[in-house]
């Protein structure tokens, strides 16, 4: 499919590259570490993502990706061994610094988070939308929505009932509901000194 030099396809290891810079940017880790380590943890999390899918697809402006998602079925994930050597390595290299062991720190505290959310929810889910984010020059033209329509005609292609997803004010959270989904959940949590203010942290859930 193409539209307006748009393409899509499933996520290639030529990628990454460019979706660390994507995610780098999008969550705005230059805000409260140094490049160097906003780098190394954009690197974790997408190796995190990639551990985590049982779907991927890239959107391409001119063959760059411009935007990404990633999925699962819940019943169907397997984690393949080369994701989790990724996850490994990027692991490793983020906490050789104390920067990185600081930084790493709070996202353990994130992460706790959005299993207390989950847990919170009350709800069965058979799958989950891992990673979703267009770059920001690329929002606002449509993007966004046909790479979120594509996964959700994949997770209702595999006879799930619903999935869910975890985000935060740092984000357009307010997408999600406009498509549909209800939010389940919300928790507030302190990033500072790292982060000036606050956060909101949300799970969204959507059901066919």
């Amino acid at each position: 499919m193409a539209e307006n030099n748009i393409e899509f396809r499933p996520i290639e290891k030529a990628d990454y590259k460019y979706l660390e810079e994507i995610i780098k940017d999008t969550w705005g880790y230059e805000r409260f570490c140094t490049p160097k380590t906003a780098k190394k943890l954009s690197r974790v999390f997408l190796a995190s993502c990639l551990t985590n899918q049982t779907f991927t697809l890239v959107a391409l402006n001119n063959q760059v990706p411009v935007g990404v998602i990633l999925g699962k079925n819940e019943k169907k994930h397997r984690s393949k061994l080369k994701y989790q050597l990724r996850l490994i390595t990027s692991v490793v290299g983020m906490i050789l610094s104390k920067e990185g062991r600081q930084t790493a720190g709070v996202y353990k505290n994130i992460d706790k988070i959005d299993k207390e959310l989950l847990a919170g929810s009350g709800t069965e889910f058979d799958g989950e939308l891992a990673f979703f984010a267009v770059r920001s020059d690329q929002r606002g033209n449509g993007v966004g929505k046909v790479l979120f329509e594509k996964f959700k005609a994949y997770m209702q292609g595999e006879k799930t009932k619903n999935f869910y997803l975890f985000t935060d004010t740092t984000c357009n959270y307010g997408f999600y509901e406009a498509m549909g989904l209800k939010r389940l959940g919300e928790k507030k949590f302190s990033l500072k000194p790292q982060w000036k203010e606050d956060i909101m942290f949300f799970i969204y859930g959507c059901e066919f």
